[in-house]
């Protein structure tokens, strides 16, 4: 860490200090459990002056705007790397929502920041937007896929309500899991063990089993409206 004034100063003459913020906000985040640091916080850690926070964030909001950016930049990496390409639809559906479980799992940090710090919907930018629902795009994507597959009439809004609904429930199964509730209420209910989801495996299949389920409903749903 720079120690020195005279030696940050000479650091960061090149327009260094706003990737230096960044890189010391997510590292903070990383390293407290997902927690935001303060701007005055930040400039003692990065070891320059509060007016130099400033100049690159007005405030607060437009620091967690810009570590929400880059944290989602990295949560689409890691879909890339992890999503396979598969010509089922359905497959594919499920790889991305446990992608989305072993993201939580190996950046738990930077999951429980992006989906609990929230910021006014004024703060909004075009990029924010683009990056943040780059996943449930395809996600959408998806369902419509598995419509057509079936050759099944649909309306925007069943597609949408399908995506959300199976984002929602996966979110609550995801975080109610990784926090420890689950495995809490099933063992002071004394309910069968495999029920704490206390393996990676059993999370995995109850993810599978959910958006299977889920599909199922779709296509019944929709065979049932055929027939009328």
């Amino acid at each position: 860490m720079l120690t020195d004034p005279l030696e940050t100063s000479t650091s960061y003459h090149h327009g260094n200090v706003k990737e230096a913020l960044l890189d010391a906000a997510r590292a903070h985040i990383e390293s407290n459990d997902g927690k935001m640091i303060s701007l005055r916080g930040l400039s003692k850690q990065v070891g320059v002056t509060p007016s130099a926070v400033y100049n690159h964030f007005a405030d607060k909001n437009a620091l967690m705007l810009a570590i929400k950016i880059r944290l989602y930049e990295e949560f689409n990496e890691f879909y890339g790397r992890h999503c396979k390409e598969s010509r089922d639809p359905a497959k594919s559906l499920i790889q991305m929502c446990l992608t989305y479980y072993h993201f939580s799992r190996e950046f738990p940090a930077q999951f429980r920041f992006l989906f609990s710090a929230s910021l006014p919907m004024e703060w909004s930018t075009t990029e924010a937007v683009d990056v943040s629902c780059r996943c449930i795009v395809r996600a959408r994507g998806l369902v419509l896929a598995i419509y057509n597959k079936y050759k099944l009439q649909c309306s925007e809004e069943e597609v949408v309500n399908a995506t959300l609904l199976i984002w929602s429930q996966l979110h609550g199964i995801v975080t109610l899991r990784n926090s420890g509730l689950i495995a809490a209420a099933v063992s002071h209910q004394d309910w069968p063990a495999r029920c704490a989801l206390g393996e990676d495996s059993e999370v995995e299949n109850l993810i599978e089993d959910h958006v299977q389920i889920m599909i199922e409903g779709m296509l019944s749903s929709s065979h049932g409206k055929s027939k009328h």
